[in-house]
């Protein structure tokens, strides 16, 4: 569910800021706080999570209806302006975890109105409808460079699924942010499954059947490559999957016959700079690559440039 996604991101950036109150008090208390002391950055990250939480419901299996966008935008707006106010009082970004916290959250509200805008008005409107998004809007450098890779990974035209925190804010800023490969359609996989009316909306525009959830995979590599990040442990359904670096590939076409990208050309500068930081979002970046290595061996040539091989198993033999 969009839902337990949507916590297991914010629980993961949450656990990087010390010494957290309890996250159980109620949005009245936290409003309450704030209006005694407006300077507390901790209390403003906890009401933007929790605003955060309430707006990524609207995306859950109890969906509200299209005739409440606009509630659900404003509970998202009103979470970025609790983020907004968190991060500016905790610092510059990297100074604290608190402060790289709340900017992680910002990340996680855009991408829930990415997909309102979708629903709304549809794939190439909906990105039109969400609107110039804000230039400070960041993730940490090795989830850029994770988001990139994977990006870079996935053939013409193709829809990307991620699988949790670390993939799903990489590639969503990459690809919205910074607009790298519009061709591209960027959705974690448990939004797809869960958003009954997002999943039908991009179905209506692509033109798919009337299957739902995994069931509808088949029908969208009919119409483009269907890639889905290493960092799931394997890809979904029984479909006809292509390994290739990083990513398993399935569909597509005369567009899944574009070149793939050689494993020498992948970058894991930042990478490396995270492990020896000991930053909490080199591990999740690790792991999905050290899935790929296992099935990618050559990945391990650039993995050595980068002097990242030595954390990665299969590389060691």
């Amino acid at each position: 569910m969009v839902t337990s996604l949507c916590n297991a991101l914010a629980v993961m950036v949450l656990l990087q800021a010390p010494d957290s109150p309890p996250p159980g008090d109620s949005l009245a208390a936290l409003r309450g706080r704030a209006a005694r002391d407006s300077t507390d950055a901790q209390l403003w990250l906890l009401m933007g999570r929790a605003y955060f939480e309430l707006g990524s419901e609207a995306h859950g299996a109890t969906h509200r209806g299209p005739e409440d966008s606009v509630w659900t935008r404003a509970v998202l707006d009103t979470a970025e302006d609790a983020l907004q106010r968190a991060a500016a009082l905790a610092g510059p970004a990297g100074s604290t975890t608190l402060a790289d916290s709340a900017r992680m959250l910002r990340v996680g509200t855009w991408m829930a109105r990415s997909w309102l805008a979708w629903e709304t008005a549809g794939i190439e409107a909906g990105q039109v409808a969400l609107g110039p998004l804000p230039t400070d809007l960041r993730v940490p450098a090795v989830l850029e460079e994770l988001g990139e890779n994977l990006l870079r990974a996935c053939p013409n035209a193709g829809a990307l699924f991620t699988a949790d925190a670390a993939d799903s804010y990489g590639a969503w800023y990459m690809r919205f942010v910074r607009n790298l490969r519009p061709d591209l359609i960027v959705i974690p996989l448990a939004v797809w499954r869960s958003d009954r009316v997002l999943r039908r909306r991009l179905a209506a525009d692509l033109k798919l059947g009337r299957r739902t959830g995994d069931d509808m995979l088949p029908d969208l590599a009919r119409h483009r490559p269907v890639c889905v990040s290493m960092a799931f442990e394997r890809p979904p359904s029984h479909m006809g999957w292509d390994a290739r670096p990083l990513e398993w590939v399935s569909g597509g076409g005369p567009a899944n016959k574009s070149p793939r990208v050689p494993p020498r050309d992948f970058v894991f500068a930042a990478l490396r700079l995270a492990l020896d930081q000991h930053d909490p979002w080199a591990d999740p970046a690790l792991a999905t690559y050290t899935r790929a290595a296992r099935i990618t061996r050559a990945l391990c040539e650039p993995l050595a440039t980068f002097k990242v091989a030595a954390e990665v198993p299969v590389c060691k033999r």
